[in-house]
């Protein structure tokens, strides 16, 4: 008895509810009026949606079977849809790094303004422009396949995108399997890391230059610090994703690596995305007296606390 079907179908359906679990969590939190409004609230709430989004449509409904049945068990026209438009919401989230990152930029660098360029109305119009650049993006793809007859889905051999016809590879060279798909997202994975290094040395350089600073600018630094440790680790998980989907996949043609390689590997992302939010936020004590019912106060602090003279500084928390 091949069992190879049931495990993983077992794994893709545990992480995508666990995913769901997480970011859930945050989108309760935010509509429940526990969470203050606030620009890094917003962009929370949009990573989390995005999440469950990709875990719903490209795991639950798309993969779980596709394992389970070992075949294609939605149309292909269905399946054509949910490909593009996953992938674009994936890469949505990797945009959202790069917004944080210039929200904890200014905060540092520029406190006077942050009020004027970190809204929550700027913060929405800039969301609203990402969505509706990958929505265009999405649209065009799949006018495309539908188009040229080549519509993509996912392979029962490696798991991967691949076309229906073979021809297709060639027609539609400009398609998902495009370069520019990752050159993109991997283009503001640097520009993240790159910001975050600068915010962190001037983190680091008010911490060693105040050495009497009092509890209420060590208590910033700490959670500063903290933060730039989240925000490192959630950037990092798009380029764990292409690693392994575009170099580590091709170490082995075994059928258990690829479903690893190419499908797990990209579920945990998203998993992983909600439970780093969640872990590292003050929601998490929210939500831990929502479920005990204690009588515990709002906790939640807003992202940014902007400091009132040069000797504090502006907290991350």
């Amino acid at each position: 008895m091949d069992l190879f079907p049931l495990i993983g179908a077992f794994v893709i359906f545990m992480e995508a509810l666990l995913g769901i679990l997480f970011s859930g969590f945050i989108i309760y939190l935010y509509f429940s009026g526990t969470s203050e409004n606030t620009s890094f609230s917003l962009i929370c709430l949009s990573r989390a949606i995005n999440n469950v989004y990709v875990l719903v449509l490209n795991f639950l409904v798309l993969s779980f079977p596709l394992i389970l049945f070992s075949k294609h068990v939605l149309p292909i026209s269905i399946e054509a849809l949910i490909v593009p438009s996953t992938i674009n919401i994936y890469i949505v989230n990797e945009y959202h790094c790069v917004l944080i990152c210039f929200n904890r930029f200014i905060a540092m660098f520029a406190p006077m303004y942050y009020s004027r360029l970190c809204s929550v109305k700027v913060t929405m119009a800039v969301l609203g422009i990402f969505y509706l650049e990958r929505i265009y993006a999405s649209i065009s793809i799949i006018y495309r396949m539908f188009d040229k007859n080549c519509l993509a889905t996912l392979s029962l051999d490696y798991f991967g995108l691949m076309y229906e016809y073979p021809n297709c590879n060639k027609d539609m060279k400009n398609g998902l399997d495009s370069p520019l798909v990752v050159l993109g997202p991997l283009a503001a994975f640097v520009f993240t890391i790159v910001l975050n290094l600068i915010t962190f040395g001037k983190i680091m350089h008010f911490y060693m230059g105040n050495k009497s600073m009092d509890s209420e600018n060590l208590v910033a630094v700490k959670n500063n610090i903290r933060l730039f440790f989240q925000t490192v680790l959630q950037d990092s998980l798009f380029f764990v994703d292409m690693l392994f989907t575009f170099k580590l996949s091709e170490l082995s043609d075994g059928r258990v690596w690829a479903l690893i390689s190419q499908m797990l590997v990209w579920e945990s992302i998203h998993m992983l995305d909600g439970f780093i939010m969640l872990m590292f936020s003050n929601r998490l004590s929210i939500l831990k007296s929502k479920i005990f019912k204690s009588n515990q106060n709002n906790v939640d602090r807003r992202m940014f606390q902007i400091g009132r003279s040069s000797n504090t500084l502006p907290e991350i928390a």
